[in-house]
């Protein structure tokens, strides 16, 4: 009996099908979850220094402003990403052009890039400020607006992947059908296609604001190069801070509280913006046919297009590339033996955190797609986003915490690292899967069962072929997201160099010629990986 044969074979049982549900959620629980948490135990075994802070006005100042600054950037992003996210991933999806698949793919490097080395040439580029050798427009630009610009870069791809993902499950028959009935292409969009928009507007709003909430590597690298650094602070940067300045052991209560204040409030805050967003009805019943037939004709089509390559040509990719302008600066030998080693241990860490949340991630992604009107699945829908909001230096010092106290030693570190990966990308693969198969009607897989198909084989002959777009997507963001990690590899261990840990330390030693051409390798060999995989993905497709 072949493999499938038994899955099929067990699937069709019903208390197969729950224990392996339960084997899921004890995964979950125990290598996501807990693990993330774990800072939140502490603060109440630790409530005699985490009261101290209370009674520090100082501190508690600092701490209010630095949430203000996490929280009002990652709103501010995510409405720009939302703004020009839905123009691009139409485009991407419903227009066909020359280089698209390039084009595609290029999308995602920015998230392939060390956050660190995002930092630096976002700075370059805007503000080039004294020291740099590289000048760029020079312009002068505050700590707050240079962060949203830094922040929309690295969200910027899981709006448009997240929404592409859905869209490209949206029949565009509808749309034209209406148009054929005189409704201009604008009235058909807004009332046909959009209202089914919601679950991959929901996934990317999600996404965009919990990783800006949570970004640490770049945004230090930032404000440290703007001379800022001990005067702005966000959440996380705050923590890094106090973790470098007082150690681990001095900071410790100011640590826990931001770090708690900032899981908290993020949590209420994606629940009640998920609630929004599905609760809104778009007008559908109401016409406007002059000024839809002005949006939909003539130059105002093109200019939405334009507006929106330019924004991912301006703000997006020429700032993520600028760096490489260090290439033209002296440059000291390069240690390929560290650079391809630290590559190695890089994929390897990714790839097995890819795998594994495709096994455990997809079942619960599915049972929170299925069961979202039920108590259990709003309890497992809020989880999956707790390690997405956490700072990743925060995320990293409760995980080496909690996997410390089980075991004491560097010899497990990197096995340590590889289950911290799989806690911050896990929620990735989880939310794109849940907005696509939300949008899926549970009927086709239901007739396939009918007519005698196992579970399984519902699954994977009829489910899986109609959602692949967005699994595909997840597992991108989840291998990138892994790949350019930085804060929480270090607050992990210190043992396991991965490649942006590698880079981390040429630019620490303000080498950063050679940090620009390591990343360039990085990026070629995402580059060339992700591009072979949509090609192999786009071909099986198609033989289907």
């Amino acid at each position: 009996m072949s493999v499938f044969e038994w899955i099929n074979r067990i699937s069709d049982d019903e208390r197969s099908r729950k224990a392996w549900f339960s084997l899921v959620c004890l995964v979950f629980a125990v290598l996501v979850i807990i693990p993330s948490v774990f800072v939140i135990l502490k603060m109440f075994t630790e409530w005699g220094i985490v009261s101290e802070v209370f009674g520090d006005p100082v501190t508690m100042s600092v701490i209010t402003s630095a949430l203000w600054n996490s929280f009002s950037i990652a709103c501010i992003v995510t409405v720009i990403d939302v703004a020009v996210g839905i123009p691009m991933a139409w485009i991407m999806v419903r227009k066909q052009f020359k280089g698209k698949k390039y084009l595609d793919t290029l999308m995602d490097m920015p998230l392939a890039f060390p956050t660190a080395v995002l930092g630096i040439s976002v700075v370059m580029f805007w503000g080039a400020p004294e020291g740099i050798t590289i000048p760029g427009l020079g312009l002068i630009v505050s700590p707050y607006i240079m962060l949203i610009l830094l922040h929309t870069i690295f969200t910027y791809p899981y709006m448009v992947r997240s929404l592409s993902a859905i869209l490209e499950q949206i029949e565009p028959n509808y749309e034209t059908a209406a148009m054929t009935l005189s409704a201009s292409r604008f009235t058909a969009v807004r009332t046909i296609t959009l209202p089914l928009f919601r679950a991959g507007l929901v996934t990317g709003t999600i996404l965009c604001f919990a990783r800006s909430l949570s970004e640490t590597g770049g945004t230090l690298i930032a404000l440290q190069m703007m001379g800022v650094g001990s005067l702005f602070f966000t959440g996380p940067t705050f923590i890094a801070y106090m973790k470098t300045e007082y150690g681990t052991d001095a900071a410790m209560g100011s640590m826990i509280l931001i770090s708690v204040l900032m899981i908290v409030l993020a949590l209420i805050l994606l629940v009640v913006v998920k609630v929004l967003i599905m609760r809104f009805r778009i007008p559908v019943k109401k016409v406007w046919p002059k000024f839809g037939r002005f949006v939909s004709r003539g130059a105002m089509p093109k200019l939405k297009d334009t507006v929106s390559v330019m924004f991912l040509a301006v703000v997006v990719l020429l700032p993520t590339f600028y760096i490489f302008t260090y290439l033209t600066q002296p440059m000291a030998d390069i240690d390929f033996g560290a650079l391809l080693y630290s590559t190695g241990i890089s994929f390897l860490i990714a790839g097995v955190a890819v795998v594994f949340n495709m096994v455990f991630g997809i079942p619960v992604a599915l049972y929170i797609a299925r069961k979202r009107h039920t108590k259990s699945g709003k309890i497992l829908d809020s989880l999956v986003n707790v390690p997405l909001i956490i700072p990743t230096t925060a995320l990293g010092f409760s995980l080496a915490l909690f996997w410390g106290s089980i075991y004491a030693g560097d010899s497990m570190g990197l096995l340590m690292v590889i289950l911290g990966h799989i806690a911050f990308t896990f929620p990735l693969v989880v939310r794109n899967v849940t907005g696509a198969v939300e949008e899926v009607d549970i009927s086709y897989e239901e007739v396939a069962m009918t007519l005698g198909a196992k579970p399984f084989q519902a699954f994977s002959k009829v489910l899986m072929p109609i959602i692949k777009s967005s699994v595909i997507a997840g597992a991108i963001l989840a291998f990138t997201r892994s790949l350019g990690e930085t804060g929480a590899t270090v607050a992990i261990s210190d043992s396991v160099e991965t490649v942006p840990v590698y880079i981390m330390g040429l630019i620490s030693a303000n080498r950063y010629s050679e940090a620009a051409f390591c990343s360039i390798v990085l990026i070629a060999i995402c580059f060339a990986f992700m591009l072979a995989v949509r090609i192999a993905v786009n071909r099986g497709g198609s033989r289907a």
